[in-house]
């Protein structure tokens, strides 16, 4: 389940935190696709701490997944782990609004890694929640051009135009 907060130039941060609580509150444990939402990417790969933050992200535990990819990030881990554990913790604090965080964790993770599709992905997410559609669509496209058959790529591509 993949559930993003309204745009920032929309509500002030009262109302979005409330609205995404209120929102993640019902919606936890329920698996569904929404066809009109950009969706956030997070990668599982060998570390415990890593895979557990993607499960808890998909299962909707938000701040438990920036636990586990804070603690992933303590371990010392080899780049491409590195780069796996930042970009979810981008996904996961973009997710619960904490836009300015969410873009240093992309951002760190492409300065380690550039063609990391999820980090493009998810900063393609964040430019686009803070109105910054041009930029959102420059690195969406760049995301497709390293994996065309993600499927969430393609519907992220199609809702951005």
């Amino acid at each position: 389940m993949n559930f993003l907060p309204p745009r920032r130039k929309h509500l002030n941060t009262t109302l979005k935190t409330a609205i995404a609580a209120i929102t993640l509150a019902g919606m936890t444990g329920t698996a569904m696709a929404n066809d009109t939402q950009l969706q956030f990417s997070v990668e599982s790969n060998a570390t415990r701490s890593i895979s557990s933050a993607a499960t808890a992200f998909e299962r909707g535990d938000y701040a438990k997944s920036v636990s586990f990819s804070k603690y992933a990030l303590k371990q010392g881990l080899k780049k491409s782990r590195k780069t796996a554990a930042l970009s979810n913790l981008c996904a996961a604090l973009g997710v619960q609004a904490q836009y300015d965080d969410a873009m240093e964790a992309c951002n760190k993770a492409l300065e380690l890694k550039p063609d990391n599709w999820r980090a493009l992905s998810n900063r393609a997410v964040l430019h686009s929640l803070t109105g910054n559609e041009e930029q959102a669509r420059t690195d969406m496209q760049a995301a497709i051009v390293l994996a065309a058959d993600e499927p969430k790529l393609a519907q992220n591509q199609k809702i951005l135009g």
